[in-house]
């Protein structure tokens, strides 16, 4: 069997790069040597190099997506984005791969940059019938005041950046007093920051992906922060032992369900594909939706692949699912 080229996509121009590059780490390492030849091409702002086993850097043509190797120029087959973060969430690579015609393991362009606007996204979401938390959205440069801003949303409440993952920038606030300087720590990682009410209860979140056509859901996870933040922040993400990640979750096998539903649902009414995550909030007997995340972390420590591995999918099985996958043009 002939060896298909795969550019294993991280690194990004956001906070997650050092999450994103121990994610490609987790994936090149669980790739199927037989079935594929797999090169590191990092992105950091403009610079697009394919990192080689040996250490050196060849420079990305960027006009249709090539390395040269041994004389030889490498055209690819596949690309298996891991950024999480721009430019490899937000829809901007998804839409210069659709202008190349190169297969790529996430969403589209469009529900890329939908879902990666937290904002726009639950509105979106709401309008389809699905709870969601109550929210405003702050833009910089806007005239503001905490009390205005407390007309609308009941505290306590999250302030976050309204695109970007892995908690940065995300606060709890609780006093009043507390607001301004959550939302300018907010602001110095994005232009617009999200006021969401906190919603007391049960936080989950669920895998899903498409294989030969069908979407399926794993098993559901039920997240427990251990951090003085008190919820899961970058900090019980990706430290060991800072959260407890159960799965499947300590929840009745009729909200286990609904939680699958409502995920494939979403995921198919936003026209996503490939691996995505969702988050939901289990609180006051309904089930809210909270966030999608379109390339979710592979690390060591990441929940996707502990999902895969209650449900009985090696984690090589499922990088080679995904990539299959997205090679099938479905």
């Amino acid at each position: 069997m002939e060896k298909r080229n795969i550019a294993l996509i991280a690194g990004g121009d956001s906070g997650e790069y050092v999450i994103s590059m121990a994610s490609a780490k987790m994936i090149s390492e669980n790739l199927d040597p037989l079935r594929y030849q797999v090169f590191i091409i990092v992105i950091r702002n403009r610079r697009w190099v394919w990192k080689r086993s040996d250490g050196s850097e060849k420079e990305v043509d960027k006009n249709d997506f090539t390395v040269q190797d041994a004389g030889r120029k490498v055209h690819f087959d596949c690309a298996f984005i891991t950024i999480h973060g721009p430019p490899g969430e937000d829809g901007r690579l998804q839409g210069y791969f659709d202008l190349l015609d190169i297969p790529y393991t996430t969403a589209g362009a469009l529900a890329s940059a939908l879902t990666f606007n937290k904002f726009y996204c639950n509105q979106v979401v709401a309008h389809m019938g699905f709870p969601v938390a109550r929210s405003v959205r702050l833009l910089r440069g806007q005239s503001y005041s905490p009390g205005d801003v407390l007309r609308h949303v009941t505290l306590p409440v999250f302030v976050k950046p309204n695109e970007g993952g892995s908690s940065l920038g995300m606060s709890r606030v609780l006093e009043p007093e507390q607001l301004s300087d959550a939302i300018a720590l907010a602001f110095a990682h994005d232009d617009a920051v999200l006021v969401e009410e906190y919603l007391a209860g049960t936080e989950l979140t669920c895998g899903v992906f498409t294989w030969q056509g069908k979407v399926r859901a794993l098993p559901v996870t039920e997240i427990v922060s251990k951090t003085k933040a008190a919820f899961f922040d970058y900090a019980a993400k990706y430290t060991p032992g800072a959260a407890d990640e159960i799965t499947p979750a300590r929840i009745s096998d009729h909200l286990t369900e609904q939680v699958k539903d409502q995920a494939m649902r979403i995921y198919e009414a936003l026209d996503m594909k490939g691996l995505t995550r969702f988050d939901f909030i289990y609180s006051g007997d309904v089930l809210y939706f909270l966030e999608v995340n379109v390339t979710p972390g592979m690390t060591e420590t990441s929940i996707v692949p502990q999902q895969a591995e209650i449900e009985g999918i090696t984690i090589p099985e499922l990088f080679t699912m995904l990539i299959e996958e997205a090679l099938s043009g479905r």
